[in-house]
């Protein structure tokens, strides 16, 4: 926070864009400092909080009549304790505000249910207990709202690998065209006031073809270059909805492009995968027109850069290695 703040007032920047957790609940909950010194485009603080949370999202999922999970979030372990005799397994432990997947358990008996929920209890405060989804397609739809409330941008995108391989991350992304899920995100977001950008996660539901809600992302998400690519760029509409009063409304984009994050997402999955040679698209692909990397550009070799220098310089450092591979 003191960084940031002498950053703000030595540079004088027009726009401050939050782009993760961290800096996101900074900015929240020191709002009136920031904008004393920039502008920033950010829900209001309970709505963010409200998004934030897993739980929360659930209770807001249900109040708009949105698919999602059957979830619990038990007061203390001896609820947790009666609950293990009574839940249908499997079920998954959740944290409430968590992200990349951490935190994440699938319990398969009630054996494990107490220890693995305590577990998870140190780390995370009172995880959530949720109907275990078999894992079946997943969907990000991407928002873009107004000072006032009004969506200004919207793009949908298919997760098609992972890293951690079956509940990470998206590490390929395909642009794709489903206004019905746009739908089910508006309303939902219908029940939050919202300014700024917002990421809706969905799962297809294997057992009925429905897709559930899975979470909200109250920030910019990892795999942004996808809907760059696609014809909606986010960050500029960012900039003219805070700096020029509005944005041009932004709701068509070109369907069937694939992105992705070879470093070092790709790189993982292809090394954690079994399926190397059936992967589509191949990963062996570049220079594909229609698949692009997140930072990978001749012309724009400076990310590239960027990102070898800063993994060089925690190249031994053991929490980033622990935060990479553990889950």
């Amino acid at each position: 926070m003191e960084w940031l703040i002498q950053t703000l007032q030595f540079r004088r920047y027009e726009l401050l864009i939050p782009s993760d957790d961290i800096v996101m609940q900074i900015v929240i909950e020191h709002r009136e400092k920031i904008e004393a010194l920039t502008t920033c485009l950010l829900p209001p603080n309970k709505s963010y909080e409200q998004a934030a949370d897993k739980y929360t999202t659930t209770l807001l999922a249900m109040k708009a009549g949105i698919p999602c999970p059957q979830t619990l979030c038990p007061k203390d372990m001896e609820e947790v304790k009666c609950l293990a005799e009574k839940l249908s397994y499997p079920v998954v432990i959740k944290p409430r505000k968590s992200s990349g997947s951490r935190g994440i358990r699938i319990v398969k008996h009630r054996e494990e249910l107490v220890s693995l929920y305590q577990q998870i209890a140190m780390q995370y405060t009172r995880p959530m207990i949720q109907e275990f989804i078999p894992l079946g397609e997943r969907y990000d739809v991407c928002l873009l709202y107004n000072r006032n409330g009004e969506l200004r941008g919207s793009f949908v995108q298919k997760e098609v690998r992972h890293f951690p391989v079956d509940i990470g991350p998206s590490t390929v992304q395909k642009s794709v065209w489903m206004p019905e899920l746009v739908e089910q995100a508006k309303t939902l977001m219908q029940n939050l006031p919202w300014c700024g950008v917002v990421e809706i996660e969905f799962m297809q539901d294997p057992r009925d073809g429905i897709p559930k809600l899975m979470e909200i992302n109250p920030r910019y998400w990892n795999s942004l270059e996808m809907a760059i690519q696609s014809g909606v760029d986010f960050p500029y509409m960012m900039y003219q909805a805070a700096i020029k009063g509005d944005a041009k409304e932004v709701h068509h984009y070109t369907i069937g492009k694939f992105c992705c994050n070879l470093l070092p997402g790709e790189i993982l999955h292809f090394l954690s995968a079994g399926n190397r040679r059936s992967m589509n698209p191949p990963f062996f692909s570049f220079g594909n027109p229609s698949l692009r990397d997140d930072i990978l550009s001749w012309d724009d070799p400076m990310p590239v850069f960027g990102f070898m220098t800063g993994a060089f310089r925690l190249l031994f450092d053991r929490k980033i290695w622990n935060m990479m591979f553990k889950r």
